[in-house]
């Protein structure tokens, strides 16, 4: 029984760290909050925001997001951490895809 263990511990240690890793990283389409996602935001005034893969809107916020053209549209990787009421994001990094 302790080799079992001596062996699946790290295994799943590896794991909760892979994926603790992995969900502060989106691939996400960017737009504005105003012109693109007023419905989900509620946003009066133009600013970054993203759509997610699942269809949950969030406001990107940061220093990370002034250079991003949000207008544009388009598909970005993000990298930060969700607020905890779930409605925005901020930015550590942003990157265009591909």
């Amino acid at each position: 029984m302790k080799r079992v263990l001596f062996f699946a511990v790290p295994f799943a240690l590896a794991f909760v760290l892979s994926s603790s890793v992995r969900a502060d990283d989106w691939t996400v389409t960017v737009g504005c909050q105003k012109c693109a996602y007023s419905a989900d935001t509620k946003a009066d005034s133009c600013g970054a925001a993203c759509k997610t893969a699942d269809g949950k809107v969030l406001v990107l916020k940061g220093d990370a997001v002034k250079d991003v053209k949000f207008k544009e549209g388009g598909e970005y990787v993000v990298s930060g951490k969700i607020s905890e009421d779930g409605k925005s994001i901020e930015v550590k990094e942003i990157k265009k895809k591909g």
